[in-house]
């Protein structure tokens, strides 16, 4: 079940030294010489530290351009006095903005003057709006903290639902998952007896629990019925790299270094054909081939046609971080096509001369490839026009 936050709209002072890809070399003469990662933090979370860590996080590539206008400015509000309720730091900030619910509404405002967005503070909005209209919190907690114990509670799961719901906080299919499951706590149906999110996951980790876990999630609803026999042909030891859940299988997966990994893992598990296997194995490398040899003048009319095929994630594709499904793979070779009939067509048009006789003039060869034998083979079984410019296709294809 989602918590019920009530969310912190301050900026935070400390950036993330190890997170970035610049790797500081301590100690770090311009911030006072401190000398790991923590006493770094704890030094630029002191307002008299921010402009030192702002200028050094800018110099060392170590925050984006959006994260260091908003520092700066939240430097100056510091200088300024003007910060919700008089805070000065990190600490001072969070306490004021999580720590009574009477203060939301000043610290949404400080948010949105100093441009400040995201998921929580839309939540916060939301929380903000549904107190006003008379929505009272649950077991009527004043705290971030306060709330999302009060709610931890599988006792008071209906309640903080209901406020979820009144909210807007809670999306509809996640409110609807989140009743069911409530249903299956009170009646003691749930793996192991489990009551919190916490422990579900925790006992449904254990492999000889896995067979009782997915008897459970088929129970009630929450995988269909492809996705009930994929989880039963991957079992308990999880997917590839150990993944155990689809967003981390998906985010394993992407990895383009992945790739054949998890084509291999799929083959086997049953969940992807030898023919779907070899035709994303070799599609992309087919497919960049394809719009690489075509006419660039042709480029733009296969791209979109291209992009309509992907959903409008040929970028991704091509990149590696989408595999090509064979339905995907039988269109390829079309929009090639097509595009390249367009352009032979304009050129004909164009450059014809008056009372002269087209029938030389061709559209695309034959080794333009129409299905997905073509477009998923090798990397050469896509190919343009053995002519890159209308001069040259008019030498080869035009009147004579």
């Amino acid at each position: 079940m989602k918590k019920i936050i009530i969310t912190s709209t301050i900026f935070l002072f400390s950036f993330g030294f190890a997170s970035a890809a610049f790797v500081p070399t301590y100690p770090i003469a311009e911030l006072e010489g401190c000398t790991d990662k923590v006493a770094c933090m704890n030094y630029c979370n002191k307002a008299e530290n921010m402009a030192a860590c702002i200028a050094y996080g800018e110099k060392n590539k170590m925050m984006t351009d959006e994260e260091i206008k908003t520092s700066k400015i939240v430097a100056d509000k510091v200088k300024e006095g003007k910060m919700p309720g008089g805070c000065k730091d990190k600490t001072t900030c969070e306490a004021f903005c999580q720590g009574n619910v009477t203060n939301l509404e000043e610290c949404l405002s400080f948010a949105d003057e100093i441009g400040i967005n995201g998921t929580s503070i839309e939540e916060g909005k939301k929380i903000a709006k549904a107190l006003k209209e008379g929505v009272n919190l649950p077991g009527s907690c004043k705290t971030k903290t306060e709330c999302e114990t009060y709610c931890a509670d599988p006792v008071n799961i209906e309640e903080c639902l209901n406020f979820g719901e009144k909210s807007g906080i809670i999306e509809p299919t996640e409110l609807a998952e989140a009743k069911k499951v409530m249903q299956f706590i009170k009646s003691g149906e749930t793996p192991g007896g489990c009551k919190r999110k916490s422990d579900c996951d925790a006992y449904c980790k254990i492999e000889a629990n896995f067979s009782e876990c997915v008897a459970f999630a088929e129970k009630a609803g929450f995988l269909s019925g492809e996705e009930l026999a994929m989880v039963k042909k991957v079992g308990s030891g999880g997917g590839p790299g150990g993944c155990k859940s689809k967003e981390s299988c998906e985010a394993y997966c992407n990895d383009q270094s992945h790739l054949n990994e998890c084509i291999d893992f799929g083959v086997k598990a049953g969940t992807i054909s030898e023919k779907d296997a070899e035709m994303a194995k070799g599609g992309i490398e087919s497919l960049k081939s394809g719009l690489q040899e075509i006419p660039a003048e042709a480029k733009p009319d296969a791209e979109s046609c291209l992009n309509e095929v992907f959903g409008g994630k040929l970028q991704d594709v091509l990149d590696g971080k989408i595999t090509i499904t064979q339905d995907q793979g039988e269109k390829i070779g079309p929009c090639i096509e097509s595009a390249v009939n367009k352009y032979v067509e304009k050129m004909k048009q164009q450059q014809v001369p008056q009372g002269g006789s087209p029938e030389g003039l061709q559209g695309p060869p034959a080794n333009i490839p129409t299905g997905p034998t073509g477009t998923q083979g090798s990397s050469s079984g896509i190919q343009g026009p053995p002519c890159s410019s209308p001069e040259e296709c008019m030498k080869m294809f035009g009147p004579k």
